[in-house]
C-alpha cells in the first residue's frame, strides 16, 4: 500500500525568554528532557507525531522564537503560515506572563482557535497563582495547560492538545 504524505504543519513556540519553549520542543520531539541554552533568534526542530498504530500520522516543524526582544526585529516573518501557536510562559517568574502581552502583536494574524497557553517548570513550584493563569487565559480566549519539560508532566495532555490542533489547522 502507498504511503500518504500529509503536509508538514508549522507550529510557533514564542514567549520570554528563558520561559522553556526550546526544553518543551525537544522534549516533544525526543520524548526525554534536553538541557538547553539560550535560543539565539531562532530554532526549529523537526517532530514526527505517531498514531496509536505507531505510524506517522503527521509531521510538525517546531519554530522556536528567542524569547529575548532584540530578537523580535526579524521573528515576524516566522509566525507567518503557522497552524498553531504555543505561547509559553514560567509559572515560576511572574512577569513571564505579563510578557505575554508582547507577543501579541506578533502573532494576532492568526486565528485564536490557533493559540495554546503553555505555562512550563511545574517541578519548581508554582508562583504565578491558577487563578491568575486562568484569567489570562480567559482575556486572550484560549486553552492553557501546565507542564513540567523536565519531568513530563503533564506532557501526553500538550501533546494531544497540540495533535488536536494540527489536525484542526
Amino acid at each position: 500500500m502507498p504511503t500518504v504524505r500529509s503536509k508538514t504543519k508549522k507550529i510557533v513556540m514564542v514567549g520570554a525568554g528563558g520561559a522553556g519553549k526550546s526544553t518543551i520542543a525537544s522534549r516533544l520531539v525526543t520524548g526525554t528532557f534536553v538541557n538547553r541554552t539560550m535560543t539565539i533568534g531562532l530554532d526549529i526542530e523537526s517532530w514526527a507525531l505517531v498514531d496509536e498504530e505507531g505510524q506517522v500520522s503527521a509531521r510538525a516543524a517546531i519554530f522556536d522564537l528567542g524569547g529575548q526582544e532584540h530578537f523580535r526585529f526579524f521573528q515576524e516573518r516566522f509566525v507567518s503560515g503557522a497552524s498553531i501557536v504555543l505561547i509559553v510562559f514560567d509559572i515560576t517568574r511572574f512577569k513571564t506572563i505579563i510578557d505575554i502581552d508582547e507577543w501579541v502583536p506578533i502573532i494576532e494574524g492568526l486565528p485564536r482557535q490557533k493559540w495554546l497557553l503553555v505555562g512550563n517548570k511545574t517541578d519548581e513550584g508554582q508562583v504565578i497563582p491558577t487563578e491568575e493563569i486562568e484569567s489570562k487565559a480567559k482575556e486572550l480566549g484560549i486553552p492553557f495547560v501546565l507542564v513540567s519539560a523536565k519531568t513530563g508532566e503533564n506532557f501526553d495532555k500538550l501533546a494531544d492538545m497540540v495533535q488536536h490542533l494540527l489536525r484542526s489547522a
